[in-house]
């Protein structure tokens, strides 16, 4: 078995995993760990890598556990998200024909970043045209030795980290691993 945590559009060597891997389990039980891909997605903006974030609410202090977070929708997240991923990839070459199928995340009112998370799944698979095959935990998992757990996500390996032009390549060298989003809109 593997063992992924979900993410909000996560790096691309997760999604390698994700693919890669047919019996893959999220577990949604294991406690929520902060400054991680689970609320957060890196993209390519003009001035370098950018961070955006879904600003959470802990339910229950430092030992809640995932599938209790909530979004904490008194920000405007939804609304930089938006623009902020306008600005990196509308000059990409598949900004326009994926963009409608990502809005949602920006406009649905969600109240558990569990929800954003398997529905940023869905559309990647919609637009991948891509059948992911998972499961999601119904306990906290103890992984095996016959497990893999990348619950720890500095532990997933790069992969080939295949090259593909970048919007500002002309200011920055490749960078890789960035949120599936970056290789959605220019690959």
């Amino acid at each position: 078995m593997t063992i992924l945590p979900l993410t909000y559009f996560g790096p691309i060597n997760w999604w390698s995993v994700l693919s890669d891997n047919a019996d893959v389990v999220f577990d949604i039980y294991e406690h929520y760990v902060k400054q991680t891909y689970r609320n957060r997605c890196s993209i390519l903006s003009a001035n370098g890598i950018l961070n955006l974030s879904v600003p959470v609410r802990k339910t229950f202090g430092n030992h809640t556990a995932f599938k209790d977070m909530k979004v904490d929708n008194s920000q405007r997240w939804q609304s930089i998200h938006d623009k902020a991923v306008m600005s990196a990839y509308k000059a990409s070459p598949y900004y326009d024909y994926f963009i409608d199928d990502i809005k949602p995340i920006w406009t649905k009112q969600y109240e558990f970043l569990i929800d954003i998370c398997l529905d940023s799944i869905d559309i990647i698979s919609k637009i991948k045209n891509q059948r992911y095959h998972y499961t999601i935990s119904d306990k906290y998992l103890t992984a095996t030795t016959d497990d893999t757990d990348y619950r720890d996500l500095d532990t997933i390996p790069q992969g080939n980290n295949d090259r593909y032009c970048q919007v500002f390549s002309d200011r920055y060298s490749f960078i890789t691993n960035l949120s599936i989003l970056d290789r959605i809109f220019n690959f």
